[in-house]
């Protein structure tokens, strides 16, 4: 028989989930030999045979088509992938995927921080290199000590963490990073993993027991390492069979309830298969039960974020160990790391400060400008929510708005109508979702022109380039009277005005203060009433614009 080679109908597309070394493909066939039940499949890796093991026989529908998905795991090699399927007509069709190494990590989910974790803690140079070239990590996981009949750890050294400065150089700095204690300890019952490790008892008031002494030796290990307290203890609890639930809920109970005591927050680092569905079934066993503070799920899941499938995020924090075994490389030093997506409140429970809102009372602008600042040690602001209330000429000021979102920058600006005033008030928000309190409001209004004012006998209209609208009013004769309008007790009034002449400021006829002199000039009106300026003297005065400006409601 004659092979037909590839078949003009036959055909197998790829469609990436995510990208790069954080892959995962969709392949799907088509055109086939209709009526047969499987094609073959043939993987190459830069044109040689791909080393690892994976079903070489797939199974199709009876109209030729079928659609498989395809991980790329950590321990498989870069370059191009070739994806040859053949029918029992021999009929062919390949599809290739370019898989190239990313020497640098993703960009961090809103809300999210990005930490690694290495077998061996890297030298404090390292770190300040990598910190200098900009690695986005805000966090390290280290391996402490442990009871040596019980130690678990693949370093058992870390020269590099117990070396002096090393912890407070991390956790200093220009760019400090949260070192995050990791405790392996005892782990499942050995009738319940490979026996690689030494397992706790399988008895589980012993398991607590265990549980317990383990919580005062990390804590213990963390506190003389200076590690900070705002990190969690994790207590790593590598994955594990069924069998065995009731001695790992006891040993976890008893770890968090241990650290709590002690003044840690603690943490489980586990599988969301094994260690994660047996905490969830304690807190619904047991109510009291006490639940870790963090659950650190190793998913390998090469998507940097803290949405873990079927992982709430109540009652505690989140961390995702997303990728294993990649390299990264800052400032020409490559380094062997996990990384994992963070949720930001784990450590940041604080909310940002801002500062006071500046901006102009009054202006003769269009719109009003308002600057500010804010400030978050921790995971930084993320940006700003604002709300204002205005105050139409002659109007009390109306409600505070509903809150909008702005950017990082901290600078708005809000157009008025003459005479128009405007409040606002600026809260932060960091990254981990805190919120400070509002500022105190800022406001600022914009100047009416002399012709919104009621000329009473002895004011005079005329038109001026250089004045404000282009128009002034003028007076030269003793108790002409200007009225401005209504006004709210609090109200700030300020005049645009020149001449030698003074003018008394009344609030329903009581004197309420005198304005002089050349320019603005202003006072806060005392009680609320209609607002009028009354020429004291003969001497010839001017008014070229006015502003009453209400304060906010609180």
């Amino acid at each position: 028989m004659v092979n037909p080679g590839p078949s003009p109908s036959a055909r197998v597309t790829a469609s990436s989930a995510v990208h790069d070394e954080m892959a995962g493909y969709t392949l799907t066939v088509a055109g086939f030999q209709p009526g047969t039940d499987s094609v073959t499949l043939a993987i190459t890796v830069n044109g040689a045979p791909y080393a690892l093991s994976y079903d070489r026989t797939r199974n199709i529908t009876e109209s030729g088509t079928g659609s498989w998905f395809w991980p790329w795991t950590s321990g498989d090699p870069y370059g191009t992938y070739a994806f040859t399927f053949t029918d029992v007509a021999k009929h062919t069709a390949t599809a290739t995927i370019a898989i190239n190494h990313t020497p640098t990590a993703p960009r961090a989910a809103a809300g999210t921080g990005l930490m690694i974790d290495t077998a061996t803690a890297p030298s404090l140079e390292t770190v300040d290199a990598w910190r200098a070239a900009g690695a986005p990590y805000s966090a390290i996981g280290v391996y402490i000590p442990t009871d040596p009949a019980v130690d678990n750890r693949h370093d058992k050294v870390q020269s590099n963490l117990l070396s002096s400065g090393w912890v407070s150089g991390v956790q200093g700095g220009a760019r400090p990073w949260h070192v995050v204690p990791i405790h392996v300890g005892l782990q499942a019952p050995d009738g319940c993993q490979s026996g690689r490790f030494v397992g706790m008892d399988p008895i589980p008031e012993q398991a607590a027991s265990q549980g317990k002494a383990a919580a005062e030796s990390a804590a213990t290990t963390a506190g003389q390492l200076g590690i900070a307290r705002t990190s969690p203890i994790m207590a790593d609890i590598e994955s594990y069979t069924a069998g065995c639930a009731g001695a790992i809920r006891a040993y976890l109970g008893a770890w968090s309830a241990r650290l709590h005591a002690l003044d840690w927050r603690a943490g489980v680092y586990g599988s969301t298969k094994s260690v994660v569905p047996d905490l969830v079934a304690a807190r619904s066993a047991d109510p009291t039960y006490v639940l870790p503070d963090v659950i650190w799920a190793a998913t390998d899941n090469r998507l940097p974020s803290t949405s873990v499938p079927g992982l709430s995020s109540e009652p505690w924090k989140i961390a995702n160990q997303y990728l294993l075994g990649v390299q990264r490389t800052y400032a020409g030093i490559a380094v062997p790391v996990d990384e994992t997506s963070f949720d930001w409140s784990i450590w940041d429970t604080a909310a940002p400060t801002v500062s006071a809102v500046s901006g102009s009372w009054l202006t003769r602008a269009t719109s009003a400008a308002f600057t500010w600042s804010g400030f978050d040690a921790d995971s930084g602001v993320a940006g700003y929510e604002l709300r204002s209330s205005r105050a139409p000429r002659g109007r009390k000021p109306g409600p505070w708005s509903g809150a909008s979102t702005m950017a990082s920058a901290a600078q708005t600006r809000t157009a008025l109508k003459p005479g128009e005033g405007v409040c606002i008030e600026v809260r932060g928000v960091d990254r981990a979702g805190n919120r400070s309190a509002w500022s105190r409001p800022s406001c600022s209004a914009r100047l009416a022109d002399d012709r919104a004012a009621k000329a009473g006998a002895g004011w005079k209209r005329s038109r001026h380039g250089g004045a404000y609208a282009h128009t002034l009013s003028t007076a030269s004769r003793k108790g002409a009277v200007l009225t401005l309008g209504p006004a709210t007790a609090g109200s700030r009034l300020g005049v645009v005005r020149s001449g030698r002449g003074p003018l008394a400021v009344r609030v329903d006829g009581r004197k309420v203060g005198v304005l002089g002199g050349t320019g603005i000039r202003a006072l806060t009106v005392p009680r609320a009433g209609k607002v009028t300026l009354t020429t004291a003297t003969a001497k010839k005065v001017t008014v070229d614009a006015y502003v009453l400006a209400a304060e906010p409601r609180s």
